[in-house]
């Protein structure tokens, strides 16, 4: 498949082509180096100096004790009750944190006027599966239920996240509305994972030459679900693999043109249609999986998470 990229992302990709012509191979590497390699890189390509009325690292209720979490209050809106959104990062599982995707938290924030709450949950390979779904499950919980206590408004609440972020945020609003629950008003799935036994047009024509190649792919699913006995098609793992989408979450779906999970977020947004579940679908053409953390050097990976904002605006009012 010929790959041809926004202009500007491909400037990226050249650049870091010129300064590196033979880079390392992160599946390869000590998973600590892999991890802070990604935040590093993620903090370059992001926006910086975004500035809200504060942030602040807390602790929330995990499955196995207390997990990080970071609150954000957006710029101008002081003690105001606002919406909340709670965002999970991506990294497949194995990397990522909140300092990852602290940018994209604060434009979120101050784009939608929200409050946003950050989860740092724990990650594979040290806790595989389902460690990060007991953990969010937990978190979401806590938050749902104290919602006032961090000023968020408990009738205009979301969750949100990229990559592994999207599938667990699924996962979520499928948890809750299984258990005849409704605390969101939006789900924001952000180039998601949904469905892990599943072979797409987009995953055959991706397999190398984008930032989420096969190898890497396998590679988290590799440390997420190595060695366990799992399910192919447990919905906690597959969240296209939900018994029932009654109850879900309205939905806003966005996905990459380059990224080989650009089908199951379509497909997922078409499965949630059909249940009745209310979906808008955004793919962005000539960016790659991961544009969220490129917003500082890719201007329309800044307008698509501006985009984002906006739906996010408009599902709290």
């Amino acid at each position: 498949m010929e790959i041809v990229l926004d202009p500007e992302l491909q400037a990226v990709v050249d650049a870091a082509a010129a300064a590196n012509p033979n880079p390392p191979d992160v599946t390869k590497l000590p998973i600590e180096m892999f991890r802070a390699g990604y935040v590093m890189v993620s903090q370059q390509g992001s926006l910086t100096d975004i500035a809200c009325d504060r942030t602040t690292d807390i602790e929330v209720p995990g499955a196995a004790g207390n997990i990080g979490a970071r609150l954000y209050v957006p710029a101008g809106s002081g003690d105001t009750v606002l919406p909340g959104l709670i965002f999970i990062h991506g990294g497949g599982f194995m990397i990522g944190n909140l300092d990852s995707h602290d940018s994209v938290c604060r434009q979120l924030a101050n784009g939608a006027q929200c409050r946003v709450i950050a989860l740092d949950y724990r990650l594979a390979p040290e806790h595989k599966y389902p460690a990060a779904v007991e953990d969010c499950i937990a978190a979401a919980t806590h938050i749902i239920q104290s919602a006032a206590d961090y000023g968020m408004d408990p009738s205009r609440l979301a969750v949100g996240g990229d990559s592994a972020g999207g599938n667990l945020s699924a996962v979520l609003s499928n948890h809750f509305a299984a258990a005849g629950l409704k605390p969101f008003v939006m789900q924001l799935l952000i180039y998601p994972g949904t469905d892990h036994g599943v072979e797409t047009e987009s995953r055959r024509q991706l397999q190398e030459g984008v930032t989420l190649d096969r190898k890497v792919l396998e590679y988290f699913y590799e440390g997420y679900l190595g060695g366990l006995d799992v399910d192919m098609d447990d919905p906690r793992l597959s969240p296209a693999k939900a018994r029932s989408f009654e109850g879900v979450a309205p939905a806003h779906i966005v996905t990459a043109q380059y990224d080989p999970l650009r089908d199951e977020g379509r497909d997922y947004g078409e499965l949630l249609k059909a249940a009745g579940v209310e979906v808008s679908y955004k793919c962005y053409q000539g960016l790659m999986h991961g544009f969220v953390c490129q917003t500082g050097v890719v201007t329309s990976a800044k307008n698509a998470v501006d985009d984002m904002a906006s739906v996010l605006a408009q599902a709290f009012k």
